[in-house]
């Protein structure tokens, strides 16, 4: 329990949520702007949403599979819904999967134009994708709180995973944008997002420092205090959360926000992703220590 595979869900779900909570959120919010009127604009949009739908609901059920095989027993996931308990695992498993499959609905209809849904509709499921994607990312914080471990007791950590989603989903669509259209062709509209993504790594920046004085305030987490004091520890976090995770991508996306025509993807996201991923396999090593 809690090794490489819960990581790698705790990282996948958390991206593919954020990513699906920028995506849905940004669609709701472009119906209503003026932009949409661009066929350029509109086609690049188009383009940018069906493969983070897409992309999204590859990353939830690669992210659902690594969780249900590290449980030993994948066969037994049935039980939690057909004898549903009101527990936290309860609501982690329903919501994900309702996620899955309203992303799965978004994919088919964004990708291959079937089954063709009205555009209420549409909009409803985005509507619902938005609010799955929210608790997908609480609930990868409150998988590892609710455990009882010393070093995870603390309200920060599922603060910090929704941040730290929220940051790294903003890069999984400005990357996916890039590698699909290869150019920022959404460059004007993706400032706003560029400026929300210095607010989110404000804020995991934040509810980390929280978190670690949580683990040196904490008595019964001495044995996690003592893996960040080795020098190994200290340099990983140094260099993979504080450097990569967030002061990179913070500088090269406020770097981008002063230039009329620059972007700094690939390099700020990718550092983002590879960040977020470090900071899921170090809160892991500090709660199972």
């Amino acid at each position: 329990m809690y090794g490489p595979l819960v990581i790698t869900y705790l990282f996948l779900g958390g991206a593919a949520a954020g990513a699906l909570f920028v995506a849905s959120t940004w669609s709701l919010a472009a119906r209503r702007s003026e932009r949409l009127q661009n066929p350029l604009f509109a086609a690049a949009f188009d383009t940018m949403r069906k493969h983070v739908y897409a992309a999204g609901f590859i990353m939830l059920a690669f992210a659902m599979a690594c969780l249900l095989w590290d449980l030993g027993s994948p066969q037994r996931a049935l039980l939690v819904f057909l004898r549903p308990h009101p527990t936290v695992l309860t609501f982690g498993a329903f919501t994900l999967s309702v996620e899955a499959g309203v992303t799965a609905v978004l994919a088919s209809s964004s990708l291959l134009g079937k089954p063709r849904l009205p555009k209420g509709l549409f909009t409803t499921l985005e509507a619902l994708c938005c609010l799955g994607a929210l608790a997908t990312m609480g609930y990868t914080g409150v998988f590892l709180f609710e455990s009882g471990m010393p070093a995870w007791s603390t309200w920060t950590l599922v603060a910090l995973f929704v941040f730290s989603s929220l940051s790294a989903g903003i890069s999984t669509v400005l990357l996916i944008d890039w590698v699909a259209q290869g150019r920022a062709r959404l460059l004007k509209a993706a400032k706003p997002l560029q400026k929300a993504h210095l607010a989110c790594l404000a804020g995991e920046g934040a509810f980390f420092t929280l978190f670690m004085l949580h683990v040196f305030d904490d008595p019964s987490a001495a044995a996690a205090k003592s893996l960040i004091m080795q020098q190994d520890m200290t340099a990983t976090i140094a260099l993979g959360i504080v450097g990569f995770g967030m002061a990179v991508p913070a500088a090269l996306e406020a770097y981008s926000l002063t230039r009329a025509e620059c972007r700094t993807i690939p390099a700020a996201d990718a550092a983002c992703l590879l960040g977020c991923f470090i900071l899921r396999a170090v809160v892991v090593a500090c709660g199972i220590r």
